[in-house]
């Protein structure tokens, strides 16, 4: 025999739907009335939907399908910072299968960066490559030495490790090393028994640390210390082809720490004021003669714009680097021991495509030093079949 609900049961009914309803419709309203706090994260813009029309569909339901909806909906950034207090400061579960990973004391680390790339799992030498991967990145690299070799020019690979390498002391304490070899040790070793030209920054960055911080707590870069000790091995390996280079010396900058950072990692988890952090700057004592030049070029096949650096001084060598992230630290210092000096900043290498080095731009420009700056977790990526010649589509 069933019995009524009385008014007490029908009211928690009530409020139960009323509630769902309120939950389901506040992402709707924060559109309309901008309800949402102001909380900055730092993620990538999802691709804008196309203007309405009968043909645009289809690319509609493609853009959807990238991420367009999880990326905006109503007060998704409060709710990812909420999440991560949660799994950080009172569960403590952060693990390596999400994109940043809180290490020992207020240390932050990349993990999963993407679907092929985890950094952690990479640090901990899980996957080594096998001696045919080996052989396919060796190919890659000679390939371009000597292609630049039968032009009389000059080609550099410099690596720049991860935080990870550096920094291991402050990962959590159950990422252990599988290997005490790792990916980087093999492509290092292979590519310097094949004749290529290569700086491993490693022993570097293991130096500076002992007197400065090397890489940031709350971000993936090096610091102005660890980017300048950079600067000075890599301008030193040039001066074997290059005797006029002089690396610039600490005195000639003034150093100054300013507590204004806010951390990429700690930003990603939209944390940055949980995690304060001091930027460092070097302010040069003499004037820069290296300046910032218009360029035109259009930014596909590339991640990001060129940038072109001259000092109009014809007696200096020109150079074309590709780079990454990493270079920006080094531009400034790089760029005053060069006539003019183009730095490209191409897609990173995939399990499709080999990251791009433009033989055109390069034909086009006679540089006299071409330099492949990598930091170590796209260095280490696994070989596609077959190298990509033409640029990436997009």
């Amino acid at each position: 025999m069933s019995v009524a609900p009385t008014s007490a049961h029908k009211f928690v009914i009530a409020l139960g739907v009323a509630l769902f309803l309120c939950m389901i419709c506040l992402p709707v309203a924060d559109h309309i009335f901008d309800l949402a706090p102001n909380v900055y994260m730092m993620e990538t813009d999802p691709n804008p939907l196309p203007e309405f029309s009968i043909g645009s569909i289809f690319k509609s339901f493609n853009v959807l399908q990238r991420g367009y909806l999880e990326k905006t909906f109503g007060f998704r950034q409060m709710l990812v910072r909420l999440e991560n207090i949660l799994d950080i400061f009172l569960l403590r579960s952060s693990n390596q299968y999400q994109n940043v990973i809180k290490g020992r004391g207020d240390w932050l680390f990349l993990s999963q960066e993407n679907n092929e790339l985890n950094v952690i799992q990479d640090y901990r030498s899980v996957k080594l490559f096998t001696p045919a991967q080996l052989t396919r990145w060796v190919k890659v690299y000679k390939d371009r030495q000597d292609w630049l070799a039968k032009r009389g020019i000059h080609y550099l690979i410099v690596v720049a490790p991860n935080k990870h390498t550096v920094y291991p002391e402050f990962l959590p304490p159950q990422y252990n090393k599988v290997s005490p070899i790792s990916r980087t040790d093999q492509i290092v070793n292979a590519l310097a028994g094949a004749g290529v030209n290569i700086l491993d920054l490693r022993p570097v960055m293991d130096k500076v640390k002992r007197q400065a911080l090397a890489y940031y707590r709350t971000d993936t870069h090096w610091t102005t210390f660890g980017a300048f000790a950079g600067y000075v091995a890599i301008m030193k390996r040039l001066s074997q082809w290059f005797p006029q280079f002089e690396p610039e010396i600490r005195g000639d900058f003034d150093i100054t720490i300013t507590p204004d950072l806010q951390g990429g990692l700690a930003s990603m988890l939209a944390l940055g004021d949980f995690f304060p952090e001091s930027r460092v700057t070097f302010t040069p004592r003499f004037k820069r003669k290296a300046v910032n030049t218009t360029d035109t070029r259009p930014t596909p096949p590339y991640f990001q714009p060129t940038v072109v650096m001259d000092t109009h001084d014809p007696s200096r060598p020109n150079a074309v680097i590709f780079r990454d992230s990493f270079a920006h630290e080094l531009v400034p210092f790089l760029a005053e021991h060069f006539d003019k000096s183009i730095y490209m900043w191409p897609y990173p290498s995939t399990s499709r495509a080999v990251r791009y080095f433009d033989k055109q731009l390069i034909e086009k420009e006679k540089p006299a030093l071409v330099i492949d700056e990598f930091v170590e977790r796209y260095f280490t990526e696994f070989p596609p079949k077959k190298e990509q010649e033409q640029p990436p589509k997009k």
